[in-house]
């Protein structure tokens, strides 16, 4: 009895295979619910996968028909469904496919982050030349507001010593104010010596809108204003720049085997106070799970800037690396 009354305070998982999962479920993204097992410790469960769930906590839930929902799950009488419990007392009732993102409202700080870290390390004796990359994603989601810090170097060891090639550091917040619409702002710093940029500082503030959001893929469009002040690697300074961007992202997870997921996010912004210029940004990034929480993972960029210094105006390249996603 004890047991009994122990195993209904907790979050269960029931698989189609028959196994049933207990513990607390701390959100879900790209198709896996995750759940820190009493037993098992923190699991990724593909939602193809799940036959019911119960979740005894309030969670935001967005869904593939851009339904935003906050409420706590209850098991439905349909297998593969799931009953929302409203916080104004209404039940919903949707397949847990449907399911896009589901974050706690309610957990501590650090309970609700989730993100990945990958670095990969490339060297050759003939060339005596060693290249090194290190990325990190960090998201964190409340009832209006999502989170996301990313950071990432490129660098180059030889003989002379190491050089920072190219670096990104950007922390981007948007407030949902519909189920389709947002208002955004993004800080970021870069460098690319390529483009012959030793600093670059970057603010924007617009808004976006979630173009398609389906069961296994998304698209965001977002826009507004940026403004920018460069340094070059001659010393130069540019003063406030201010620029036009039309950011698209798009986002693709496929987690029956193989279980992949592709992202990228492609930006072109177009100069206001320099009139006629154009610069693009293009990043993306294909994973293969390796095993659990470990991840193949293929990083291609580009940059371009048509009033870029007189060595360059192109810059691109591909990363490979380890990927250990939380």
């Amino acid at each position: 009895m004890g047991n009994l009354a122990f195993a209904q305070v907790r979050d269960t998982i029931v698989l189609y295979k028959g196994q049933t999962l207990i513990g607390e479920i701390k959100g879900g993204q790209y198709g896996e619910i995750y759940i820190d097992d009493i037993d098992l410790k923190m699991i990724h469960v593909k939602q193809y996968k799940i036959k019911s769930l119960t979740a005894n906590r309030t969670f935001k839930i967005e869904t593939s028909d851009k339904r935003i929902l906050i409420g706590m799950m209850k098991p439905s009488t349909k297998d593969g469904c799931v009953n929302i419990l409203l916080d104004t007392g209404t039940i919903f009732d949707a397949e847990i496919m449907s399911l896009n993102t589901i974050f706690s409202v309610n957990q501590h700080f650090f309970s609700q982050l989730n993100g990945s870290v990958s670095t990969g390390f490339t060297y050759t004796k003939s060339s005596e030349i060693g290249q090194f990359n290190l990325s990190a994603n960090v998201f964190y989601m409340t009832s209006f507001w999502d989170y996301q810090l990313t950071a990432s170097t490129n660098g180059t060891l030889d003989s002379i010593g190491y050089s920072r090639d190219r670096e990104e550091l950007s922390f981007f917040t948007a407030y949902t104010f519909s189920p389709t619409w947002f208002a955004a702002i993004n800080l970021a710093y870069q460098r690319n010596l390529e483009l012959d940029i030793a600093r670059r500082y970057q603010q924007m503030i617009g808004g976006g809108n979630k173009l398609m959001v389906r069961q296994y893929s998304q698209l965001y469009a977002i826009t507004g204003l940026v403004f920018n002040q460069e340094k070059s690697t001659s010393g130069d300074q540019s003063g406030l720049l201010l620029e036009l961007p039309v950011l698209l992202k798009f986002n693709f997870f496929k987690y029956s085997q193989p279980n992949i997921q592709i992202s990228t996010q492609q930006t072109v912004f177009f100069g206001l106070t320099q009139k006629g210029r154009i610069r693009f940004s293009g990043n993306t990034s294909f994973s293969w799970q390796i095993i659990r929480d470990f991840y193949l993972t293929i990083n291609p960029y580009t940059n371009f800037d048509n009033q870029s210094s007189e060595t360059s105006d192109f810059d691109y390249g591909v990363s490979v690396s380890v990927s250990y996603k939380f």
